[in-house]
């Protein structure tokens, strides 16, 4: 029964990637780089390829024969039970530390691809709050707690002559010296 719960996850997770690589801004922006991404569990195992040039993604099912990045479960119901958790990284970290996930090339890969299939299926996704934060601090309030420490200064328009360090600070500044005509050198 994991095998194919495994086999319809995963290729979820191809027809999402496949159709968002030709209409979603954001996923293609992270395909930078022309790689191809193995996933296998037990007897199920599915690849993707990223293509860079073209941006865009195709999922095949079974095993790639070059992958460059692998991630391998010992069992079809060890890999699911870590891509559907809201504790992926988690269980993940704890599985390779363990020795029953395999990954071959890059970790970060392995996040990487772990992020791109979050797009989709938002399974432990930090949870907004429904309503402002009590206290939030919107405005100046002299009464705050605290405020007694914030030390408002009034809005000038020209920098006190008589403060130096300032004025130091002030010519070392690239924008300000090329506003005025200054002449600037290489930093």
């Amino acid at each position: 029964m994991s095998n194919v719960l495994l086999r319809v996850l995963l290729w979820v997770f191809g027809q999402c990637m496949t159709h968002g690589s030709r209409f979603m801004p954001g996923l293609r922006s992270q395909i930078t780089r022309t790689l191809i991404f193995e996933l296998s569990g037990g007897n199920v195992a599915r690849h993707w390829i990223f293509d860079a040039p073209s941006r865009r993604v195709r999922s095949v099912a079974g095993p790639a024969s070059e992958a460059d990045n692998r991630l391998r479960f010992a069992t079809s119901r060890q890999a699911l039970a870590v891509l559907v958790s809201t504790r992926t990284v988690d269980k993940l970290v704890e599985s390779r530390n363990r020795g029953t996930v395999q990954i071959d090339g890059s970790p970060f890969i392995v996040l990487w691809f772990y992020g791109l299939t979050r797009m989709f299926v938002r399974l432990g996704a930090e949870r907004q709050p429904r309503q402002p934060i009590p206290g939030a601090y919107l405005q100046h309030d002299p009464r705050a707690n605290g405020a007694e420490k914030i030390l408002i200064e009034p809005a000038v328009t020209r920098l006190d002559p008589a403060w130096r360090d300032a004025w130091k600070a002030r010519s070392s500044l690239l924008m300000v010296r090329a506003a005025i005509g200054e002449p600037v050198g290489e930093p």
